[in-house]
């Protein structure tokens, strides 16, 4: 965990990432284990643009980071997330943990599995 210095603006901006619930969603997926876009937008219903969106805002504001995997990106909570971070996951994972939504989200976890997502038709590109 980094000890850097974040200004009330940065976390003002981590806060209003948080602030979407399929963000959180994202989020607690996440915490379980890195995940590609197929795979997150299988789970949880949206469009890859939607998902892809969300991404980016929760990237930006310094909780995920994306890694190449052969042909795979996936997104996970960052290696060296800063304090305020931190304490923002400690907290979504202690208050949202039982949320019925959350429970199913995570419970389809194990159900989305790349490489049998891989036929889905997105924007007219494959999963990647």
């Amino acid at each position: 965990m980094s000890k850097r210095f974040l200004s009330m603006r940065k976390k003002i901006e981590v806060l209003k990432a948080v602030s979407e619930p399929n963000r959180i969603r994202i989020l607690m997926l996440l915490m379980k284990k890195p995940l590609c876009v197929c795979e997150i937008t299988s789970i949880l219903g949206l469009n890859t643009s939607t998902i892809s969106s969300h991404l980016s805002v929760l990237k930006n504001a310094g909780f995920i980071i994306d890694e190449k995997e052969g042909k795979w990106i996936n997104y996970k909570i960052c290696d060296e997330i800063d304090d305020y971070n931190s304490a923002v996951l400690d907290v979504i994972s202690k208050y949202f943990s039982n949320e019925p939504q959350l429970i199913k989200d995570l419970a389809e976890i194990e159900n989305a599995n790349r490489y049998n997502l891989i036929q889905i038709e997105t924007n007219g590109k494959r999963c990647k």
